[in-house]
């Protein structure tokens, strides 16, 4: 093995290692997945949600499950229900499901465009190892809504660990002025920097 491959697998594991704590790991740590009971619903939490977990006996998966046959039914019903598709897509999203979660956003944006669920779209398809549209659809949400910095800080990461260096520095200049002095933002800087 070269030098310079272990640099870049060193690189792309540092670079999945930022990912998964920055992206994913903020997702799964408010996950319903997770089991942990909220002091009070999030605001984005659909009202549904309290009496599905009473339902279920307060059994966290039980809840899960019963959710997902409701989103399901309510997709039956109106295969063009945005927020179903959405909500679906996040939970799938959330248990690592990445084709599903694919599946349903890709579904959802097909009713309603919208940069969150386009970036999320993204982080499926780099998951499901689809560089090329996973860097398609953040690159497609930063030209939109250039303030969108979380679809801009995925573009930085796909762009460096399929060896587009110069293109990655390029939009990680970008982000450093949408997100100055922060701190997730400054590890990827230094990543990308050690990179030879």
């Amino acid at each position: 093995m070269s030098k310079d491959n272990i640099v870049f697998t060193a690189f792309g594991f540092l670079l999945g290692l930022v990912l998964g704590s920055m992206v994913l790991g903020p997702k799964l740590a408010q996950s319903k997945l997770a089991g942990a009971q909220p002091a009070a619903a999030p605001a984005e939490a659909p009202a549904s949600a309290a009496p599905v977990a009473q339902a279920s006996g307060g059994n966290p998966m039980g809840a899960v499950f019963q959710k997902i046959n409701e989103l399901k039914q309510a997709i039956e019903k109106n295969p063009n229900d945005a927020d179903a598709l959405t909500q679906l897509g996040s939970m799938y999203m959330d248990a690592g499901k990445f084709p599903q979660a694919a599946e349903y956003l890709e579904r959802s944006l097909k009713v309603r465009d919208d940069p969150q669920v386009r970036t999320d779209l993204g982080i499926c398809y780099r998951n499901n190892g689809d560089t090329a549209k996973s860097l398609a659809e953040f690159q497609q949400v930063v030209r939109t809504n250039p303030d969108q910095w979380q679809a801009l800080f995925n573009e930085v990461i796909v762009l460096a660990e399929t060896k587009h260096m110069a293109e990655a520095k390029t939009e990680l200049a970008k982000l450093q002025q949408l997100r100055p002095g922060d701190p997730d933002v400054q590890k990827l800087a230094d990543s990308i920097a050690n990179v030879r």
